[in-house]
């Protein structure tokens, strides 16, 4: 699984918001936290697990929520459902 798919996804949900994704593409890693690093809100973290279930044709669980905290959790998940 390609990160950046992923990441194309998080840069696309967060356009139109108050966000200065340029300053952050410059300083997040596959790791960095959405909320803890990033400060995306939980709102803008929504529309980014919609796009990413559109996206891989993947339904994600409650439970998955919690552990899709950042790029490499989420390319980690799906390698795990089979989208490697």
């Amino acid at each position: 699984m390609d990160a950046h798919v992923v990441w194309d996804l998080v840069w696309t949900s967060l356009q139109g918001g108050h966000y200065d994704i340029d300053a952050l593409r410059a300083r997040v890693r596959d790791d960095s936290h959405f909320i803890e690093d990033m400060g995306i809100d939980s709102l803008d973290l929504v529309e980014f697990y919609l796009r990413l279930e559109e996206r891989f044709n993947v339904k994600l669980k409650e439970d998955d929520y919690a552990r899709l905290t950042s790029v490499q959790a989420i390319t980690a998940l799906l390698a795990v459902k089979g989208h490697a």
